[in-house]
Protein backbone atom coordinates (compact mmCIF):
# COMPACT_ATOMS: atom_id res chain seq x y z
CA UNK A 1 0.00 0.00 0.00
CA UNK A 2 0.73 3.57 -0.93
CA UNK A 3 2.66 5.55 2.22
CA UNK A 4 0.06 7.32 4.03
CA UNK A 5 0.31 10.38 6.27
CA UNK A 6 -1.50 11.58 9.27
CA UNK A 7 -0.72 14.08 11.57
CA UNK A 8 -2.52 15.70 14.40
CA UNK A 9 -4.29 18.70 13.51
CA UNK A 10 -4.66 21.89 15.49
CA UNK A 11 -7.63 23.68 13.85
CA UNK A 12 -9.78 20.94 12.63
CA UNK A 13 -10.05 16.96 12.97
CA UNK A 14 -9.95 15.11 9.96
CA UNK A 15 -9.10 11.25 9.08
CA UNK A 16 -9.18 9.04 5.56
CA UNK A 17 -9.99 5.99 4.63
CA UNK A 18 -7.75 4.38 1.66
CA UNK A 19 -8.42 1.14 0.10
CA UNK A 20 -6.94 -1.32 -2.46
CA UNK A 21 -10.67 -2.30 -4.22
CA UNK A 22 -10.26 -5.44 -6.04
CA UNK A 23 -7.20 -3.81 -7.68
CA UNK A 24 -3.65 -5.90 -6.83
CA UNK A 25 -2.34 -2.69 -5.41
CA UNK A 26 -3.37 0.49 -3.56
CA UNK A 27 -2.21 3.17 -6.16
CA UNK A 28 -3.97 6.28 -4.39
CA UNK A 29 -1.62 8.35 -1.64
CA UNK A 30 -3.27 10.66 1.34
CA UNK A 31 -0.71 12.83 2.41
CA UNK A 32 -1.86 14.86 5.35
CA UNK A 33 1.19 17.00 7.07
CA UNK A 34 1.73 20.57 8.38
CA UNK A 35 2.51 23.61 6.22
CA UNK A 36 4.42 25.90 8.77
CA UNK A 37 3.48 26.09 12.48
CA UNK A 38 -0.68 26.83 12.46
CA UNK A 39 -1.82 25.61 8.58
CA UNK A 40 -1.97 22.19 6.73
CA UNK A 41 -1.88 20.38 3.40
CA UNK A 42 -4.47 17.77 2.68
CA UNK A 43 -3.04 16.06 -0.92
CA UNK A 44 -4.67 12.52 -2.47
CA UNK A 45 -3.24 11.46 -5.73
CA UNK A 46 -4.45 8.90 -7.73
CA UNK A 47 -1.86 7.40 -9.69
CA UNK A 48 -1.83 6.22 -13.36
CA UNK A 49 0.96 4.14 -15.15
CA UNK A 50 0.50 0.55 -14.35
CA UNK A 51 0.70 -2.16 -11.22
CA UNK A 52 4.03 0.02 -10.15
CA UNK A 53 4.65 2.60 -11.65
CA UNK A 54 0.98 4.47 -10.53
CA UNK A 55 1.81 4.17 -6.96
CA UNK A 56 5.26 5.54 -7.30
CA UNK A 57 4.23 8.87 -9.42
CA UNK A 58 1.74 9.40 -6.79
CA UNK A 59 3.93 9.20 -4.35
CA UNK A 60 6.74 11.36 -6.60
CA UNK A 61 4.52 14.08 -6.95
CA UNK A 62 2.90 14.84 -3.27
CA UNK A 63 6.36 14.37 -2.06
CA UNK A 64 7.65 17.09 -4.14
CA UNK A 65 4.49 19.31 -4.19
CA UNK A 66 4.61 19.24 -0.76
CA UNK A 67 7.98 20.67 -0.44
CA UNK A 68 7.31 23.17 -2.86
CA UNK A 69 3.79 24.28 -1.68
CA UNK A 70 5.83 24.37 2.15
CA UNK A 71 7.96 27.50 0.43
CA UNK A 72 4.94 29.42 -0.79
CA UNK A 73 4.09 32.45 1.05
CA UNK A 74 0.74 33.84 -0.48
CA UNK A 75 -1.30 30.99 -1.34
CA UNK A 76 -2.92 31.59 -4.25
CA UNK A 77 -4.25 29.79 -7.72
CA UNK A 78 -1.10 31.22 -9.44
CA UNK A 79 1.48 30.49 -6.78
CA UNK A 80 0.03 27.11 -6.63
CA UNK A 81 0.02 26.77 -10.28
CA UNK A 82 3.42 27.35 -10.46
CA UNK A 83 4.90 24.53 -8.00
CA UNK A 84 2.38 22.08 -10.17
CA UNK A 85 4.56 23.18 -12.88
CA UNK A 86 7.95 22.48 -11.15
CA UNK A 87 6.64 18.87 -10.05
CA UNK A 88 5.00 18.37 -13.67
CA UNK A 89 8.81 18.88 -15.29
CA UNK A 90 10.55 16.89 -12.05
CA UNK A 91 8.24 14.11 -13.30
CA UNK A 92 8.57 14.38 -16.60
CA UNK A 93 12.31 13.42 -16.83
CA UNK A 94 11.63 10.97 -14.02
CA UNK A 95 9.60 9.14 -16.85
CA UNK A 96 12.66 9.50 -19.33
CA UNK A 97 14.59 8.26 -16.74
CA UNK A 98 12.44 5.04 -16.43
CA UNK A 99 10.64 5.43 -20.26
CA UNK A 100 7.50 5.71 -18.88
CA UNK A 101 4.19 7.78 -19.02
CA UNK A 102 3.25 7.68 -15.60
CA UNK A 103 1.52 9.77 -13.55
CA UNK A 104 -1.28 11.03 -11.42
CA UNK A 105 -4.51 13.06 -10.73
CA UNK A 106 -4.59 15.14 -7.57
CA UNK A 107 -6.66 17.01 -5.32
CA UNK A 108 -5.72 19.68 -2.33
CA UNK A 109 -6.74 21.27 0.00
CA UNK A 110 -4.36 24.04 1.89
CA UNK A 111 -5.57 25.11 5.31
CA UNK A 112 -4.45 29.07 5.38
CA UNK A 113 -5.26 30.60 8.29
CA UNK A 114 -8.92 30.84 8.07
CA UNK A 115 -9.34 30.20 4.60
CA UNK A 116 -9.13 27.06 2.59
CA UNK A 117 -7.42 26.40 -1.09
CA UNK A 118 -9.30 23.95 -3.06
CA UNK A 119 -7.26 22.84 -6.30
CA UNK A 120 -7.29 19.47 -8.37
CA UNK A 121 -6.31 18.57 -11.75
CA UNK A 122 -8.02 15.30 -13.24
CA UNK A 123 -10.71 13.02 -11.67
CA UNK A 124 -10.10 13.50 -8.04
CA UNK A 125 -13.30 15.66 -6.17
CA UNK A 126 -13.68 18.08 -3.96
CA UNK A 127 -16.69 18.78 -2.02
CA UNK A 128 -17.73 21.29 0.50
CA UNK A 129 -21.06 20.22 3.02
CA UNK A 130 -22.19 23.39 4.34
CA UNK A 131 -26.22 23.64 6.24
CA UNK A 132 -26.30 19.90 5.61
CA UNK A 133 -26.19 20.72 1.59
CA UNK A 134 -23.16 21.11 -0.97
CA UNK A 135 -22.09 24.54 -1.15
CA UNK A 136 -19.58 23.92 -3.67
CA UNK A 137 -18.45 20.41 -5.90
CA UNK A 138 -15.55 20.12 -8.35
CA UNK A 139 -15.72 19.30 -11.56
CA UNK A 140 -14.07 16.50 -12.81
CA UNK A 141 -11.38 16.87 -15.68
CA UNK A 142 -12.59 14.37 -17.90
CA UNK A 143 -13.81 13.85 -21.49
CA UNK A 144 -17.59 13.44 -20.28
CA UNK A 145 -17.59 16.71 -18.74
CA UNK A 146 -15.22 18.33 -21.44
CA UNK A 147 -17.68 17.49 -24.16
CA UNK A 148 -20.61 18.92 -22.36
CA UNK A 149 -19.11 22.02 -21.81
CA UNK A 150 -18.26 22.11 -25.25
CA UNK A 151 -21.85 21.67 -26.14
CA UNK A 152 -21.02 18.47 -27.69
CA UNK A 153 -24.33 15.48 -27.34
CA UNK A 154 -23.11 12.73 -24.61
CA UNK A 155 -25.19 9.31 -25.46
CA UNK A 156 -26.38 8.13 -21.71
CA UNK A 157 -24.32 4.71 -22.99
CA UNK A 158 -21.03 6.17 -23.21
CA UNK A 159 -21.54 8.73 -20.26
CA UNK A 160 -19.89 6.40 -17.68
CA UNK A 161 -16.74 5.55 -20.45
CA UNK A 162 -15.98 8.74 -20.86
CA UNK A 163 -16.19 9.22 -17.01
CA UNK A 164 -12.79 7.26 -16.77
CA UNK A 165 -11.00 9.16 -19.60
CA UNK A 166 -9.50 12.25 -18.11
CA UNK A 167 -8.03 15.35 -19.44
CA UNK A 168 -5.88 16.62 -17.18
CA UNK A 169 -3.15 14.75 -14.77
CA UNK A 170 0.55 15.58 -13.76
CA UNK A 171 2.54 14.03 -16.42
CA UNK A 172 4.56 14.65 -18.77
CA UNK A 173 2.88 18.31 -20.41
CA UNK A 174 2.26 21.30 -18.25
CA UNK A 175 -0.86 22.61 -20.53
CA UNK A 176 -2.30 19.13 -19.15
CA UNK A 177 -1.24 20.12 -15.71
CA UNK A 178 -3.54 22.96 -15.23
CA UNK A 179 -5.42 23.43 -11.80
CA UNK A 180 -9.34 24.44 -11.12
CA UNK A 181 -8.98 26.51 -8.00
CA UNK A 182 -11.63 27.35 -4.71
CA UNK A 183 -10.74 29.20 -2.47
CA UNK A 184 -13.25 28.85 0.65
CA UNK A 185 -13.30 31.82 3.26
CA UNK A 186 -16.67 30.35 5.01
CA UNK A 187 -15.38 27.50 6.42
CA UNK A 188 -17.15 27.11 9.98
CA UNK A 189 -18.26 24.81 12.94
CA UNK A 190 -20.22 22.08 11.43
CA UNK A 191 -19.30 22.03 8.04
CA UNK A 192 -17.19 19.19 6.09
CA UNK A 193 -14.62 18.95 3.14
CA UNK A 194 -14.65 16.53 1.48
CA UNK A 195 -11.60 14.78 -1.31
CA UNK A 196 -12.17 11.49 -2.95
CA UNK A 197 -10.45 9.44 -5.47
CA UNK A 198 -12.96 8.04 -8.49
CA UNK A 199 -13.14 5.01 -7.01
CA UNK A 200 -15.34 6.41 -4.44
CA UNK A 201 -17.47 8.52 -7.11
CA UNK A 202 -18.06 5.56 -9.07
CA UNK A 203 -19.97 3.96 -6.60
CA UNK A 204 -21.66 7.15 -4.41
CA UNK A 205 -23.67 9.38 -5.56
CA UNK A 206 -23.38 13.05 -4.13
CA UNK A 207 -27.06 12.20 -2.32
CA UNK A 208 -25.52 8.87 -1.16
CA UNK A 209 -21.96 11.11 0.29
CA UNK A 210 -24.43 13.65 1.99
CA UNK A 211 -27.02 11.32 3.32
CA UNK A 212 -24.37 9.49 5.03
CA UNK A 213 -22.97 13.21 6.54
CA UNK A 214 -26.13 14.03 7.80
CA UNK A 215 -27.11 10.68 9.31
CA UNK A 216 -24.24 9.96 11.42
CA UNK A 217 -23.09 11.56 14.62
CA UNK A 218 -18.75 12.33 14.29
CA UNK A 219 -15.80 11.56 11.62
CA UNK A 220 -15.50 7.95 12.77
CA UNK A 221 -18.63 7.16 12.05
CA UNK A 222 -19.33 8.59 8.89
CA UNK A 223 -15.92 7.19 7.36
CA UNK A 224 -17.32 3.31 8.66
CA UNK A 225 -20.13 3.78 6.88
CA UNK A 226 -18.98 5.44 3.71
CA UNK A 227 -15.98 2.17 3.95
CA UNK A 228 -18.32 -0.34 4.32
CA UNK A 229 -20.28 0.70 1.23
CA UNK A 230 -17.64 0.85 -0.63
CA UNK A 231 -15.96 -2.51 0.52
CA UNK A 232 -19.22 -4.07 -1.33
CA UNK A 233 -19.13 -2.66 -4.43
CA UNK A 234 -15.66 -0.61 -5.12
CA UNK A 235 -13.64 -2.45 -8.11
CA UNK A 236 -10.78 0.40 -7.92
CA UNK A 237 -8.93 1.53 -5.25
CA UNK A 238 -10.74 4.38 -3.53
CA UNK A 239 -9.57 6.99 -0.89
CA UNK A 240 -11.38 9.54 1.14
CA UNK A 241 -10.35 12.48 3.30
CA UNK A 242 -13.08 13.92 5.77
CA UNK A 243 -11.71 17.70 7.12
CA UNK A 244 -14.10 19.46 9.63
Amino acid sequence: MAEQQLMQLKRMNSEFISNIGSRKSNQDVVFIKNLGEDNKVYLLADGMGGYKNGGYAANFIVANLYQGLNTIKNFDKDSIQAEVNKVTKALTLENEKQESKMGATIGGVIQDNGDLHCFWIGDVKIWHIKNRQIGFESVEHNLKNELIENKVFVEANSARKYNHIVTRAIQNDIKKAQIDYKRIEDFEQGDYIILASDGVTDVLSNHQLLDVINSEKNVDDILAVIDDKLQETAKDNYSLILIN
